[in-house]
């Protein structure tokens, strides 16, 4: 692999724009992971979700909760892992201006009493940026046939 080093804005750009990751936190003994829509706001080093305060994950998660999101862009063929923490907080101001038409499938609006932010704070990034798929089987026929290995992208760790 090449060895591009990404810093903390490249990691803020590659997840800017991406609807859905995977949020992972612990229930007992066991890791659950389940779809989230990310609000990324790198100004503040914050990335928001919102979700239902009687859902279960809210038991497993208080303020500094260890957490992992997992965000992957298939068409891009890049990876990003981020390990942090998240807190709590019932703060109808930022709920208000955080709230969009499309969570009108899950809350009646921004007063929903039922709503509350997670702020998912990063300490750590984990990527990996490869080629696409048609470059990545090319490029592994390459060694294949040739025996030559031939760069499959960047791989890396950053503080957040």
């Amino acid at each position: 692999m090449a060895e591009k080093q990404y810093t903390s804005n490249d990691i803020w750009g590659l997840i800017d724009g991406e609807n859905v990751c995977m949020f992972a936190s612990l229930d007992d003994s066991v890791i659950r992971s389940r779809p989230m829509a990310p609000m990324p706001r790198p100004d503040d080093g914050v990335i928001w979700f919102v979700t239902d305060r009687t859902s279960r994950k809210m038991n497993d998660l208080g303020d500094d909760t260890p957490v992992t999101l997992t965000f992957q862009n298939s068409a891009s063929n890049w990876y990003v892992t981020l390990t942090g923490s998240v807190s709590v907080f019932d703060d109808r101001d930022r709920l208000r201006d955080m709230w969009s038409p499309t969570m009108k499938q899950w809350f009646d609006g921004p007063e929903d009493p039922r709503m509350v932010l997670l702020a998912f704070d990063p300490h750590e990034a984990d990527y990996w940026n490869g080629p696409n798929r048609i470059v990545a089987g090319m490029k592994m026929l390459v060694t294949a046939t040739t025996g030559v290995r031939t760069d499959m992208g960047d791989a890396g760790k950053v503080a957040m």
